[in-house]
């Protein structure tokens, strides 16, 4: 499993973005932020009334983002490598053999998953059944369910070098990684026991963020340097096409992204293999909309939206 540098110290104090309610307004450039004051945890007050973006690696730690307006609301200790939401606003940020859960607007765990195993990275939330399941390595598993994301996990084979993984409307779990030096993907059916293989076309490129996007399994390019670009995948039995594949222009590298209703957020940079920068495109046409410019120390490794429980739709 690939994974860059986790050594992220920078902080931020805030982001003056124009915006509101869910949709996200044009802008015309990056927007600077001067250094943050706060200590440890913390998070403005009526937060939780609000959709978050959580961009893990930042504020020297996790930084919490006001997904309306890009103002900064709030920071975590917590460090990670991989991070995810479930349809109840709960976060998941998964580092080494752990997987800590935050409430919507929460500064204290609610939660620590054990894992069997290290480097925990791709995570994804079961929106029939509320299970998480999480990459890792270790055990001779690879792929850990814990039943309504509590308990000790069901642990699984998926035969790749994962990276990322994510369910699909039906509870199907796929996983996406590599199988020699080729992109792979495998997917555990609902209810089912074991991963089933699927040929998926090379054109995918190195494997990367894997989401279900409410039609198709999005699929984001990985680590090569050069153009990103995201593949939507449609699946039937032991196959995979591309459906789109359309290009995140102006950035050499992106570590792993969110799609969120009709945006994806996407920590990127231009021209170093250190995310300092999180944009924000529409999807799935992929026209960018807003760039926020970080600290020089930040280095995001993943975002997830978190959706306000009282008003998934704001």
């Amino acid at each position: 499993m690939k994974h860059i540098n986790r050594d992220a110290l920078g902080v931020i104090a805030a982001l003056v973005l124009a915006g509101c309610g869910g949709q996200v307004a044009p802008t015309g450039g990056a927007q600077s932020l001067a250094p943050a004051t706060h200590g440890k945890s913390w998070m403005l007050p009526g937060t939780s009334s609000g959709n978050l973006i959580y961009a893990v690696g930042g504020c020297g730690g996790t930084c919490v983002i006001s997904y309306a307006d890009g103002a900064l609301v709030g920071s975590l200790e917590v460090r990670g490598d991989g991070a995810c939401s479930d349809v109840n606003g709960n976060v998941f940020i998964s580092s080494n053999a752990t997987v800590t859960e935050y409430a919507h607007g929460g500064t204290n765990p609610i939660n620590t998953l054990s894992l069997p195993g290290s480097e925990a990275s791709g995570c994804s939330v079961d929106p029939t059944t509320n299970d998480l399941a999480v990459v890792f390595e270790g055990s001779g598993k690879n792929i850990a369910v814990f039943a309504n994301e509590q308990g000790s996990p069901s642990l699984y084979l998926s035969k790749l070098d994962s990276s990322f993984c994510g369910y699909d409307a039906s509870g199907n779990l796929f996983v996406n990684g590599f199988v020699g030096q080729s992109p792979g993907l495998a997917e555990l059916p609902a209810g089912g026991s074991a991963f089933n293989q699927i040929s998926v076309p090379y054109s995918v490129e190195d494997p990367g963020q894997l989401q279900w996007d409410g039609s198709y399994l999005a699929w984001e390019a990985g680590e090569a340097r050069g153009p990103r670009t995201i593949s939507r995948l449609s699946v039937s039995g032991s196959q995979a096409i591309i459906v789109s594949r359309r290009f995140l222009h102006g950035l050499s590298y992106a570590s792993q992204l969110w799609i969120y209703k009709n945006t994806v957020v996407v920590p990127f940079a231009h021209s170093h293999l250190a995310p300092r920068q999180i944009g924000i495109w529409e999807y799935p046409k992929l026209r960018k909309r807003k760039v926020f410019d970080f600290q020089k120390g930040d280095d995001f490794q993943a975002v997830t939206v978190s959706v306000a429980p009282s008003g998934p739709h704001k």
